[in-house]
């Protein structure tokens, strides 16, 4: 007797979680299409649980002091030309430029730059960036002989306001490296092997902190030191990072899940260098976060699922009025309880998006009392046995 109520139970189970993927499924379908829904579904794009664990992650024991960024600022190309030579002379590992000579300026200083360019080719890393179908690359005056240069592009699919993911290697015939994989390569971190076999694919970005993790210096402090021994061994890497105002700077600025605001984001928060730099930080240690595919969450989904309904569906059998007054508070506690346990996993390198699963199960409970109607009518017209009747 009480194998064939518990087969009941677990049957009534399945056909209680079906039914809450296909309630879900209608939602989601409304809401993606029904124009009025737009901008929900944008804030709910842009927003992840998980960046709590970024927003609030930086400690001092993040540091890393092997990478170092010069803040050009507005430089000129005489003092960039004169701020490499120093970094040059400081014997780094690598030099990263995260700037593009578009154009021919002043025939002196564009000369200038170009003579320290080519006599430290092997050491420095150059820029280019897609836009739509077009590469931008500097000027080919600037081009030397077996240059190194990565793509600096942050959002390559163009969906997503929040810079989370990277792709480190795109393309089959012709291979292009972004900017820190080049830097990665250059300075001996990864080899070519592992960056085409862990990098194709868009992987989290495993953030440690703003530009404030690593060492940085203004271009005016790099020109006016005689010797600057925290580049000796270094990857330094020069890009923008303000230029006095940055409450209100947004050039080169980006969201990302460092920002202390989880919703409503106004004014983005990290300059695209120090980007660069927190991927380099990864790739240095590869550490590396594991993403579970989309079908893997929502095989984990419908697990919970399923579970959470047996035990919904033992208490509504055994009394309505409890399950009615610890339904609010069961899915209160089921909400922060799956939160930490993404929290849990990120900590150990293991992404989930954890959303999908929070919502079905929440929905899940939801449907028990539905499920009673459902199978009253079953009952009913086909004589449908079920744990509830």
């Amino acid at each position: 007797m009480k194998g064939s109520i518990n087969k009941l139970l677990y049957r009534d189970a399945l056909l209680c979680t079906l039914m809450t993927f296909i309630v879900a499924g209608l939602l989601y379908f409304a809401f993606v299409n029904l124009s009025i829904l737009d901008p929900f579904e944008k804030a709910f794009k842009d927003f992840k649980f998980t960046d709590m664990y970024y927003s609030e992650r930086f400690n001092e024991t993040q540091r890393n002091n092997k990478i170092v960024l010069v803040n050009i600022k507005h430089a000129d190309r005489f003092q960039l030309a004169q701020a490499i030579e120093k970094i040059v002379e400081q014997k780094p590992k690598v030099i990263g430029l995260d700037i593009i000579f578009k154009e021919r300026k002043l025939e002196f200083t564009d000369s200038i730059l170009k003579n320290v360019l080519l006599s430290n080719n092997d050491n420095i890393v150059s820029a280019y960036f897609h836009d739509e179908d077009s590469i931008v690359n500097s000027d080919d005056y600037f081009k030397t002989e077996n240059q190194i240069k990565g793509y600096i592009n942050l959002n390559l699919n163009g969906q997503n306001t929040v810079i989370r993911d990277f792709i480190g290697v795109k393309g089959d015939n012709v291979k292009e490296f972004a900017f820190a994989t080049r830097l990665a390569l250059a300075s001996g971190y990864i080899d070519e092997a592992y960056a085409l076999k862990e990098l194709r694919n868009s992987i989290p970005i495993n953030y440690i902190g703003n530009k404030d993790v690593f060492l940085n210096f203004d271009i005016d402090e790099i020109s006016n030191l005689n010797e600057i021994p925290a580049l000796k061994d270094a990857v330094v890497i020069l890009g923008y990072l303000g230029d006095g105002n940055e409450q209100f700077d947004i050039e080169d600025k980006h969201f990302t899940p460092l920002n202390k605001d989880w919703v409503g984001r106004a004014v983005p928060d990290t300059y695209g260098v120090t980007i660069h730099a927190n991927i380099l930080n990864m790739l240095s240690k590869q550490n590396l976060i594991y993403r579970v595919s989309t079908v893997g969450t929502y095989l984990i989904a419908f697990v919970f699922c399923f579970f959470i309904i047996v035990m919904g569906l033992k208490l509504y059998k055994r009394s309505n009025f409890m399950f009615d007054f610890t339904e609010k508070i069961i899915q209160l506690l089921l909400s922060v309880l799956l939160l930490y346990l993404a929290l849990l996993l990120l900590q150990s390198n293991i992404f989930i998006n954890i959303v999908p699963v929070i919502l079905l199960s929440l929905l899940s409970i939801e449907m028990v009392c539905y499920y009673e109607y459902l199978v009253k009518y079953l009952n009913k017209k086909f004589k449908w046995k079920s744990h509830l009747l």
